[in-house]
C-alpha cells in the first residue's frame, strides 16, 4: 500500500505487542520507522528490518523510558534531527499490573498512571510541536476498550486509559486547526506478552468480564489500527466483540448494562470463594 511509503513513523513500545506489530506492518509499507521502548532485545528489531518493503527503509531505535519527560523530549529531538519529523506517532508504550484497589500499593497504582498518562502527555509534548510546525501529522494515541468501560480489577488501569482517551479528545480539538489529527485506538484484550504476563495473576472477576469481549491477535488489531489511521478515524475499536459491547453498552439504559456486569462478578466471586 502507498499511503505509508517513505513516511517517517515514531512507535512507542515499538519491541513487543501491538507496536512491534505495527512498525512490521508499516514498514512493509514502505514506513521509515523509528522505535522507541525501554528495552530493544535485537530480535524485535531485527524483525521489523526483515519486514521492510525495501532495504533502503531507514528503521532507528531508541532506549526510553516515558514516564522520564526530560528523556522523552530529548530522545524525540534527537530522533527528529537523525531520521526527521515524524508524520505519524503511534504511542504504544504502557503497562497493565491490575488488581484490587484495596489491596494496591500506592507506588503501583502511581506507577501506572506515570506511564500510560503522564507518558502519553510527555510524548505529545515532544512531537505536537514537531507537526504543528510543519501544518500535519497524524498522532495516535493507544487506549482501551478499558477507557470506554472500567472493568473489575482495574481502578489504576482504567482510570490511566479513561484518562488517555479524555485526553486525546481534548487535544483533537486543539490541534486540528493547526493541520494535525489525534487519534484514539481502543482495542479489547489483544494476545500479547503483556496480557500473557497479566495472567498469571488476573483476579477471577476481571477475568469473567474481560471474557465478554473475547481475545484477538496482534496482526487482527494491528490491521484494524492501521486501517482507522488511513481514515484518519477519530476513535478506533477493534474487534467485533469489543465493538458491539461498545454500541450495546451506549444503547442500554446504565442499570442494565450495571446488571449484567455486576451478575458476572458475583458470580465469579463465588466461585472462589
Amino acid at each position: 500500500m502507498s499511503d505509508f511509503t517513505k513516511q517517517i513513523v515514531y512507535v512507542t513500545g515499538g519491541s513487543s505487542g501491538i507496536g512491534l506489530g505495527a512498525a512490521q506492518q508499516l514498514a512493509a509499507r514502505g514506513a521509515e520507522i523509528a522505535v522507541f521502548d525501554l528495552r530493544l532485545p535485537g530480535d524485535a528489531i531485527a524483525a521489523i528490518e526483515a519486514a521492510r518493503h525495501s532495504p533502503s527503509q531507514r528503521i532507528a531505535r531508541y532506549a526510553l523510558d516515558v514516564s522520564d519527560r526530560r528523556a522523552v523530549l530529548e530522545t524525540f529531538a534527537r530522533a527528529a534531527m537523525e531520521l526527521g519529523p515524524p508524520d505519524t506517532l503511534i504511542h504504544s508504550a504502557g503497562i497493565a499490573k491490575g488488581g484490587e484497589f484495596l489491596s494496591m500499593a500506592f507506588e503501583d497504582f502511581d506507577r501506572t498512571l506515570q506511564v500510560n498518562l503522564y507518558g502519553t502527555r510527555h510524548v505529545c509534548e515532544a512531537t505536537a510541536p514537531l507537526m504543528v510546525k510543519r501544518g500535519k501529522g497524524q498522532i495516535v494515541l493507544i487506549a482501551s476498550m478499558a477507557g470506554i468501560l472500567s472493568a473489575y480489577g482495574y481502578t489504576d488501569y482504567a482510570t490511566s486509559k479513561f484518562a488517555v482517551r479524555g485526553f486525546a479528545e481534548c487535544l483533537r480539538y486543539e490541534l486540528k486547526p493547526h493541520g494535525v489529527s489525534v487519534l484514539c485506538f481502543c482495542p479489547g484484550e489483544v494476545d500479547t506478552p503483556m496480557v500473557s504476563a497479566e495472567r498469571k495473576t488476573i483476579h477471577p472477576a476481571t477475568l469473567a468480564l474481560k471474557r465478554t469481549g473475547g481475545t484477538i491477535s496482534v496482526d487482527v488489531a494491528v490491521r484494524d489500527l492501521l486501517a482507522g489511521i488511513r481514515r484518519n478515524q477519530p476513535l478506533i475499536i477493534t474487534g467485533r466483540r469489543s465493538r458491539l459491547i461498545y454500541h450495546v453498552a451506549r444503547l442500554l439504559p446504565r442499570r442494565l448494562w450495571n446488571w449484567y456486569t455486576d451478575r458476572t462478578v458475583a458470580q465469579a466471586l463465588r466461585e472462589v470463594a
